[in-house]
C-alpha cells in the first residue's frame, strides 16, 4: 500500500466523520427549511465524497496487484 492510498483513506474517513457530525449535531427546532436543506446537502456530499475516496483506494490497490 502506497502513501497516496493511506492519504485517500484518511481523507475519506475524515470526510465521512465530518459529514456525520454535521448532520447529527444539527438543531432542527430553531432552523428554517433552507438551513436544514443546506446542512443535509453538505453532509450528504461529504459522506458521498468519502465513499468515492474509499472506492478509489480499493480500486487502486486492486490494480496494483
Amino acid at each position: 500500500m502506497e502513501s497516496k492510498h493511506l492519504l485517500q483513506l484518511a481523507l475519506g474517513s475524515f470526510s465521512i466523520m465530518l459529514g456525520n457530525i454535521l448532520v447529527s449535531k444539527f438543531d432542527f427546532s430553531a432552523a428554517s427549511a433552507a438551513d436544514t436543506l443546506l446542512t443535509f446537502l453538505i453532509g450528504f456530499f461529504l459522506v458521498f465524497m468519502g465513499g468515492i475516496l474509499w472506492l478509489g483506494t480499493g480500486i487502486g490497490i486492486i490494480k496494483e496487484t
